[in-house]
């Protein structure tokens, strides 16, 4: 086992367990917990003992971005962090290993987008699912305006995206967020299932169906422009409102500018 400030590496024979370790902010995403995560997944990249990795946050998946951490941010500085999160998604989306999310509790905001990097997502009937960063005065920042679109459809997309809501684990399922849904306890247990068999396949052959799959060139542009325009929001008066009303408790008085 491999334990950092942020996550921990854990190894069962053929198969990789990355879990998040702030539960006392359900796993807020940080600059620091990316590092960790990018770490771990390049080291596990390279590890051929692992043919399968799970990642998953105990009690809550993760609720999201750290709001204090955001709240200090220029505009060059949300640019900087939109990139490290598009970095990390994207190398979890792009190892050669299958990676199944293991989410109990909430996935919103950059946990959401976590899961919809990762291949395949398995949650329990507690699970809470959105995108909720129009209610900061913001946009998803690390891949969902074009990762949730080509999972479920634009027409969800939007309606996730553009209100903000946070949906169960049943909707999630209806729309094609998650993969399958069992009870909570259950989680891992099926996570675990479906890891040995995927254990079992070629994995010349798993990496390169995934290769084909994720190839599309359309995605690298759209990234690239969300990163922008999450950056420019932070130059905005709604942003400051609505990372204020969020830590003061209150609804949001947006001015659209």
């Amino acid at each position: 086992m491999t334990t950092g400030e942020r996550i921990k590496v854990e190894r069962n024979e053929e198969i990789s367990i990355i879990i998040l370790n702030r539960p006392h902010i359900m796993n807020a995403l940080d600059a620091k917990m990316f590092q960790e995560l990018r770490d771990a997944l390049t080291g596990l990249g390279k590890d051929n003992r692992t043919k399968v990795i799970i990642i998953t946050g105990g009690i809550n998946f993760c609720a999201g971005a750290d709001i204090n951490e955001l709240k200090e941010m220029s505009p060059v500085e949300a640019e900087v962090f939109s990139r490290l999160g598009h970095d990390v998604f994207d190398l979890l989306e792009n190892t050669g290993k299958p990676v199944i999310a293991a989410i109990n509790g909430y996935a919103l905001g950059g946990g959401c987008e976590l899961a919809l990097a990762c291949d395949i997502r398995i949650a329990g009937d507690g699970a809470k699912f959105g995108q909720p960063e129009v209610n900061l005065g913001l946009i998803p920042g690390f891949g969902a305006t074009q990762r949730l679109t080509r999972l479920v459809g634009i027409g969800w997309a939007k309606e996730l995206i553009l209100s903000g809501r946070t949906i169960d684990v049943i909707e999630a399922e209806s729309i094609g967020l998650v993969n399958s849904v069992v009870d909570d306890d259950k989680v891992m247990d099926k996570a675990a299932v479906t890891a040995k068999v995927l254990a079992q396949k070629s994995p010349l052959s798993i990496k390169m169906a995934k290769t084909l799959i994720n190839k599309n060139p359309d995605i690298k542009k759209g990234l690239e422009v969300e990163t922008i325009s999450f950056s420019e929001c932070f130059a905005s008066d709604d942003h400051v409102e609505g990372i204020n009303a969020f830590l003061e408790k209150r609804r949001p008085k947006f001015k659209g500018i």
